[in-house]
């Protein structure tokens, strides 16, 4: 629930999922739908948080919510994993509420991987926190570090997104947050210091870390701008031409291929996927969410 996609059809493209081995999946929705769901295992919930819902007040007021619901369940350890594709502040404050911050958190954020010219980028965060203070931008630097370190980075180099690489530039709160990652006595990742923009697809940076806002907006106009060149790229060059390199191509620049935004801080696995995701991003979203519980 929650979704851009009407319940009938995402229930559809769920049932035809291809999930991995010893992997089930359950739907959450209004009691209506259970019977669209076979052969998925269905909970029903009475009640669904809208996109326009103030996020605070529809998670207390809509305790039977199928994101409440999940989020009860993962709680409980009846799943081991909750992906949502509705309303991003009713996940993050709900998530808080229901299955609280891991130790030396104090905010959820959302961690996403983008594709650079190396290997995955981390970035933290990218719209759960519209505003972060520096203490909070140094614990999005060890939320991603820590993700990172779970992939097999061993020390992952971490890099502040700012508009400039000197430590004077930026916000009150970006120069504080340089001041503090600077004076860190033997971190689990090494610290870059300011990163601008043109320099994140370079390859040599693990974590980018930011606030909420400015990481959502960097991310989608970076998925805009691979889209444009994916769909120029088949457009102009002849297919046959570029048949060899297309599935990489796929692989690289599209964000379907990318496993959503993982929800760091909170005990427990949750992932956040775009409202408009395709059945591919689900897919994607599950095997992340398989290889995060199995980690």
């Amino acid at each position: 629930m929650g979704h851009d996609t009407a319940p009938e059809v995402l229930l559809k493209a769920l049932q035809q999922l291809p999930l991995p081995e010893h992997t089930s999946l359950l739907a959450i929705g209004l009691p209506q739908y259970e019977h669209l769901a076979s052969p998925l295992a269905y909970q029903s919930a009475s009640q669904v948080i809208e996109m326009n819902d103030p996020p605070l007040a529809a998670v207390r007021k809509k305790k039977d919510s199928s994101l409440s619901s999940g989020l009860r369940l993962l709680k409980e350890g009846s799943i081991d994993a909750f992906i949502s594709a509705g309303n991003t502040g009713a996940l993050v404050s709900a998530s808080k509420m229901i299955l609280g911050m891991a130790p030396g958190f104090s905010r959820p954020a959302l961690l996403a991987l983008l594709p650079t010219k190396k290997k995955p980028l981390a970035i933290v965060d990218v719209g759960a926190n519209i505003e972060a203070k520096a203490s909070q931008l140094v614990q999005f630097a060890f939320m991603g570090a820590a993700y990172q370190k779970k992939r097999g980075i061993e020390r992952p180099a971490v890099g502040l997104l700012n508009i400039g690489s000197e430590s004077i530039k930026g916000t009150a709160e970006l120069r504080l947050a340089y001041e503090l990652l600077s004076k860190l006595s033997s971190p689990p990742f090494h610290f870059l210091g300011n990163i601008e923009g043109n320099r994140a697809f370079q390859g040599d940076i693990d974590v980018l870390v930011t606030n909420g806002f400015t990481g959502n907006i960097f991310l989608k106009t970076s998925e805009g701008i691979a889209n444009l060149l994916l769909e120029q790229l088949l457009t102009h060059i002849p297919q046959d031409t570029l048949e060899p390199h297309l599935a990489s191509l796929k692989s690289q620049l599209h964000y379907t291929e990318y496993p959503g935004a993982l929800l760091a801080g909170v005990q427990g696995t949750v992932i956040k996927c775009h409202g408009y995701s395709t059945p591919k991003s689900f897919v994607s979203a599950i095997n992340g969410a398989v290889q995060l519980s199995s980690a």
